[in-house]
């Protein structure tokens, strides 16, 4: 398993039970704190799921318009007209529009009957 302390006490935390020792007029706000808490936790969560574990994890490659667009088989027109609902469209910064390659690879076999990892 992880070496990470499940024990609050060890997390400098103090017990579940020092709720009982707020006033009332606190909990709303330290219930606000917790859920805030949760969810930041949670996201955390995905976003580390969601990161390759193997050194072995292919790296992905940013497109240009050019080069995605011929990759689809399209124009630049197209991608440029078409960016804003493309999942694997990134916009970098002010004119700075990349597509990614992994990303093309997975829709062009979603659209053609394969895989739905979107």
């Amino acid at each position: 398993m992880s070496d990470c302390p499940t024990d609050p006490s060890l997390l400098g935390l103090p017990p579940v039970e020092a709720v009982h020792e707020l006033p009332p007029e606190a909990r709303p706000a330290f219930i606000a704190y917790v859920a805030a808490l949760q969810a930041k936790a949670a996201s955390k969560l995905t976003v580390d799921r969601s990161r390759p574990k193997t050194a072995t994890a292919k790296a992905d490659t940013l497109l240009t318009v050019r080069q995605a667009a011929e990759r689809l088989g399209t124009t630049t027109d197209w991608l440029y007209r078409n960016a804003h609902s493309l999942p694997f469209s990134i916009r970098l910064g002010t004119r700075q529009l990349r597509f990614s390659a992994s990303g093309i690879d997975r829709w062009t076999r979603i659209r053609q009957g394969g895989v739905s990892d979107y």
